[in-house]
């Protein structure tokens, strides 16, 4: 059946400005713009709506976002007290408890929970996520749990902090707080399944019609968020496109059992690694210390580590993800893919790259590579970053602008559920780069249609699907996001109150502000 959808603004977004009058969609696909009513089986009347290509997510944990809404979450909680009464009342069926969003920014002096008050709110193996999720804070339970004592000896790119006495504090940083995660995992197919459900839905209701996603070395052996993805997503099952990236420590399986993907649904990406931490926890990796002390943070892997893990993957002709957020990590990964290029055709993804100077983006603009951004790090980071990394170093946070016009490809992402994952509330920090403590850098702002590129046209180049996803063009997708107002040229702080009417996928609509 053809359906033309017609009587709203509709943003190709191939080119600034330009729009259509109508568009025609026949099997998933659209077929024309500005035709003849007459030429369609169905008309659909925008009533004066604005309609963009879908918005994608280049950066994301899709699975953990599923259980961020089904679980106990901190994120914007900013009394300790109510926090730990939160904690104290939580009960569930499992045997452990995990618990996220964990933020000692948002408490008074920076507050931080000890292992001996989590101890008098629950018995049971917890751990309190740090928001960044590069760290934690864990009760004694989950510490017996594995065995570990204060004798402890830190893991290679980790650290379990200890007090003056010599004591465990119960926070755990990196490769040691992973361990306590991958302890508490009793996931299913099934359960990631409704993880991966609930999570879609709630991104039908903003517009997002796909992901790039790392969730492969999270929950129990691949096979299952694998099996889960492939079981719950695709043309005839729940409308979504995802990408998979696939971590380190799971990728030569995956290599070695090349399970069937589905395209333009469910398909592989590239080999993620990591590099660093995060700066709320002082584990991003920097060339200099953080003010006041002799740290520099957290080096995941060695330079001959990260070489080897970079051969890998062109030995498996494939690109790499790597998180880098210090400019000690940036110039490390640099260094090792200058080295080792990426097959000519492919590009490697360089994740958050938050800290950078003139002369790695410079280095960055030479080499085959995308930038999986993160904007509302910017937002979020404002209040408290310039006392853990100096002014200096903070006027070099995030500068998008530069990166644009040094001809660097960004991707919008949100490291859901790190961040909030409205890609609306990305954009408004691209253009106002306005936070709570007022407008950071304030000559590192871009346009609303660059920013929603981010998130449609750059999104789809990043994964290589440019000829048929991220534009509204003949020939593409019809996948589209459809708003109450024009998100292109309203006041950018409309953004933040839009809401979305429709969401369309496969010619299919998938959400309908107030149920069908």
């Amino acid at each position: 059946m053809k359906t033309l959808y017609k009587n709203g603004k509709i943003y190709s977004m191939n080119a600034e400005g330009e729009t259509f009058d109508n568009i025609l969609v026949e099997d998933g696909i659209v077929i024309g713009m500005n035709l003849l009513e007459t030429e369609a089986d169905k008309v659909v009347d925008l009533k004066g709506a604005t309609m963009v290509p879908g918005l994608n997510d280049t950066h994301m944990h899709l699975v953990m976002l599923g259980k961020k809404l089904k679980s106990l979450v901190l994120y914007d909680e900013n009394d300790i007290d109510h926090v730990k009464e939160l904690i104290g009342n939580h009960r569930s069926d499992r045997e452990w408890d995990l618990i996220l969003g964990y933020d000692e920014n948002n408490f008074k002096n920076s507050y931080r929970l000890n292992r001996r008050e989590l101890d008098e709110l629950t018995d049971k193996p917890t751990i309190v996520a740090r928001v960044c999720q590069h760290a934690g804070i864990v009760n004694t339970g989950a510490l017996e749990a594995l065995g570990i004592d204060k004798d402890v000896e830190n893991p290679e790119g980790g650290s379990y902090e200890k007090d003056e006495n010599g004591e465990l504090t119960g926070w755990v940083y990196d490769t040691a707080f992973d361990q306590f995660r991958a302890a508490q995992v009793d996931d299913t197919v099934e359960t990631v399944s409704d993880d991966i459900t609930q999570a879609v839905k709630y991104l039908y209701s903003l517009g997002v019609t796909g992901v790039h996603t790392e969730d492969m070395a999270a929950y129990g052996p691949n096979d299952v968020p694998l099996n889960a993805y492939l079981n719950t997503i695709g043309k005839d099952q729940l409308k979504f496109r995802v990408n998979l990236l696939r971590h380190e420590a799971v990728y030569e399986e995956m290599i070695a059992k090349d399970p069937e993907f589905k395209t333009d649904w469910v398909e592989k990406d590239a080999m993620k690694i990591f590099t660093d931490g995060a700066f709320g926890g002082r584990t991003a990796l920097m060339k200099a210390p953080y003010e006041g002390t002799d740290d520099t943070g957290l080096q995941i892997h060695t330079r001959e580590n990260l070489e080897k893990l970079v051969k890998k993957a062109r030995k498996n002709k494939d690109a790499v993800a790597v998180h880098m957020i210090g400019d000690q990590a940036t110039e490390l990964v640099l260094d090792v893919i200058e080295k080792y290029p990426v097959q000519k055709g492919k590009h490697d993804r360089l994740i958050h790259v938050s800290l950078l100077d003139e002369e790695m983006m410079d280095r960055m603009a030479g080499l085959d590579v995308i930038c999986d951004v993160q904007p509302t790090f910017l937002t979020s980071d404002m209040p408290w970053v310039e006392d853990y990394i100096g002014k200096e170093r903070a006027d070099r946070l995030y500068n998008f602008r530069t990166m644009l016009d040094k001809g660097l490809i960004l991707g919008g992402g949100s490291d859901a559920p790190i961040e909030d994952v409205n890609p609306l509330h990305g954009i408004h920090a691209l253009v106002t780069r306005n936070g709570k403590t007022g407008v950071y850098n304030e000559s590192e702002k871009i346009s609303v249609f660059e920013a929603f590129q981010m998130y449609t046209k750059n999104a789809a180049e990043i994964v290589h699907r440019s000829d048929r996803s991220g534009l509204i063009e003949k020939g593409f997708l019809a996948d589209f996001a459809v708003f109450d107002r024009d998100v292109l040229t309203v006041n950018p702080d409309e953004l933040l109150e839009a809401e979305v009417l429709y969401t369309i996928i496969d010619g299919e609509v998938v959400y309908q502000k107030g149920g069908k």
